[in-house]
């Protein structure tokens, strides 16, 4: 019996992760007495995806990759899809192009799918077996995060889930009551997954937009096209795709595996734990999880004692959840969360952390070259950003570690987790998103240790003050810093910035003469900091001492970023400050050509601020 042939053809604009589901599924396609070639449009705008294709071909010798360039992107967040005009009927010429090479080629079926589902595996048996003309295997969708799952196939018009002269409400949920019982059914418009008869093609049938109809999208022209031809169109429910609409639906594609009985797909880079604690986070923790549960293989989420939606939030991204009773200790929390941890690495965030679009991208980018060989990799952790976005203040942490390195977190508040080996430097950010108020809570922490005569170790003096700064206790975190930098045994990073700290308080307390000398002790610890020269130099324009500032703003400019890549970094400082402090020194002295030459430097780094607007439009008035 000659072999059935089918061309499985799909336009491809797709985020990488997704696709890799999406590719995955269709070699997981029950193949019988049929001969099965791909033919896929490439319109990717992500470098990876078009290593996933290529990739695909190269496994695949049946595949024919087509590749499309323009400028045309196709917008996708976690809210919805963004389709133009352009987008539409650039997907129908492609479609129609695929159409053409199955008619050129003599396929007996053509199945168009969109790429972000994934399917049963029998799905491409049970659709033959159908024996229709057209028809469309069932998936269902949330077309708005809060909405109901609908499906892609409708009765009417547009989008009508009811026919002509019908009680909508009472035949909506009639009709999709029917939808989610095993079967086949004749409706009134469908899409984005559907086997299509070589008959049927060779009638003419195509995406191409219809001149006097209005309906939006090309699946709605294909549809009114092939029925006004005398094709009817059909649904098969027996065996429902699951829908990739969003990233964060990535995560249910596990659960879509593990319920119809096919095999989780074994990833070719190590699985990646998210690890996490919360309390009492409903406000944060989906912004977090929306932005990172696509990226790693599992999610555990240890709850200290949420009295909110926190868990229903954490529920709904897939993760496994452990209680877990606090004991005013945060590493003994994050090292419960860890020991829960089974994929081969460990990530770990807060609730109030996100991962931008474009450290997504980098994160992709690292999970494909990640390797057992390493043990940590740091990412940067932007704490605070301006108002244009640019980062303001970061800090380095050690961020994905390898879990049967056993690493452990030490400390009960201000926690550090302890890593050794072959550690990476990546150029990914976490960045802080912080929305809670402020409290007291780290202190009466560390309050509770000291009234119970505990031994701090140097760290805890450094955070212990810290904390005291914070809450307004300046004194008392004086005496703090000054027992850590009396210890002698700080990280030299930390020193620095006790010193930095501690003339904060002398500050706050009208001590000049203090200020001074904490900025200067700055240079016991490391060459001359940004961040310190800025300081000394601002506590001489105090003093109208014109030259003196000038000279501590300008090494501010000269000096070299430390080599201390777990550094933390006042960005300010290192790039338009010193700047804007040396355009009003050289103005103060009369000469108005270094003093704008700093204020154009200044202007490069932050051209929204509003003492660069001004002295621009003053030095512009000046001609």
């Amino acid at each position: 019996m000659e072999k059935k042939r089918i061309l499985i053809g799909s336009p491809i604009q797709q985020f990488p992760n997704i696709l890799e589901e999406f590719l995955q599924s269709l070699t997981e396609l029950t193949v019988k007495n049929e001969q099965v070639h791909y033919m896929f449009i490439e319109d990717n705008k992500d470098p990876l995806s078009s290593t996933l294709l290529s990739n695909f071909e190269k496994e695949n010798h049946h595949t024919v990759i087509v590749k499309h360039i323009d400028d045309d992107v196709y917008i996708r967040d976690e809210l919805t899809h963004y389709w133009t005009e352009r987008n539409i009927w650039k997907v129908a010429q492609m479609k129609d192009s695929i159409i053409s090479y199955a008619l050129k080629k003599g396929f007996d079926y053509l199945f168009l799918i969109d790429s972000d589902i994934v399917l049963h595996p029998n799905t491409l048996q049970q659709l033959i077996q159908a024996d229709k003309d057209i028809i469309s295997n069932i998936y269902w969708t949330r077309w708005q995060p809060d909405s109901i799952e609908l499906p892609q196939v409708w009765l009417m018009d547009q989008y009508s889930l009811t026919r002509e002269g019908a009680t909508e409400s009472a035949e909506n949920q009639s009709f999709l009551e029917m939808l989610r019982k095993p079967g086949v059914y004749e409706v009134g418009g469908l899409g984005a997954c559907t086997l299509i008869r070589r008959e049927v093609l060779e009638a003419g049938v195509s995406f191409k937009r219809i001149s006097n109809l209005s309906f939006w999208g090309e699946d709605r022209h294909f549809c009114v096209r092939a029925v006004a031809m005398g094709f009817s169109l059909h649904v098969d429910t027996h065996l429902p795709g699951y829908h990739i609409y969003r990233q964060a639906d990535l995560a249910g594609v596990n659960n879509y595996r593990k319920k119809n009985g096919i095999a989780i797909r074994k990833s070719n880079h190590p699985g990646i734990s998210l690890c996490m604690i919360v309390k009492n986070e409903e406000d944060a923790l989906e912004r977090c999880l929306s932005t990172a549960a696509d990226l790693v293989d599992e999610i555990i989420i240890v709850d200290t004692g949420s009295t909110d939606r926190t868990k229903e939030i954490a529920s709904k991204y897939g993760s496994t959840i452990y209680d877990f009773e606090w004991i005013d200790d945060f590493s003994a929390a994050r090292n419960f969360a860890f020991s829960k941890a089974t994929c081969p690495y460990i990530l770990w965030l807060d609730a109030d952390d996100v991962i931008l679009e474009q450290d997504r991208q980098l994160f992709r980018e690292l999970k494909h070259t990640l390797h057992l060989g390493i043990d940590s990799v740091t990412m940067n952790y932007n704490l605070s950003v301006d108002s244009n976005g640019n980062v303001a203040f970061s800090i380095r942490r050690n961020r994905l570690v390898k879990r049967d390195r056993g690493f452990r977190w030490i400390g009960p508040v201000h926690e550090y987790l302890e890593v050794n080996g072959n550690i990476i430097n990546s150029d990914i950010s976490i960045t802080h998103h912080k929305q809670k108020e402020h409290t007291d809570r780290n202190l009466q922490i560390y309050r509770r240790r000291d009234a119970k005569g505990e031994d701090f170790s140097p760290r805890d003096l450094y955070y212990y003050a810290n904390e005291l700064r914070d809450n307004q206790y300046y004194e008392e975190a004086i005496t703090f810093y000054t027992k850590f930098l009396n210890t002698q045994q700080g990280w030299a990073e930390d020193n620095i910035n006790a010193c930095l700290k501690m003339a904060s308080c002398y500050s706050h307390l009208y001590e000049r003469q203090n200020v001074l000398s904490s900025l200067y002790r700055t240079f016991n610890y490391d060459r001359p900091r940004a961040e310190a020269c800025c300081q000394i130099g601002a506590f001489h324009v105090d003093e109208k001492n014109w030259p003196l500032a000038i000279f501590w703003y300008d090494l501010a400019t000269k000096v070299e970023r430390p080599a201390e890549k777990l550094a933390h970094i006042d960005h300010v400082s290192w790039t338009w400050l010193p700047h804007l402090q040396l355009c009003l020194c050289y103005s103060q002295l009369g000469d108005n050509e270094k003093s704008r030459h700093h204020n154009d430097i200044a202007y490069s780094y932050n051209p929204t601020h509003p003492s660069v607007l001004f002295n621009k439009r003053y030095f512009e008035s000046l001609g």
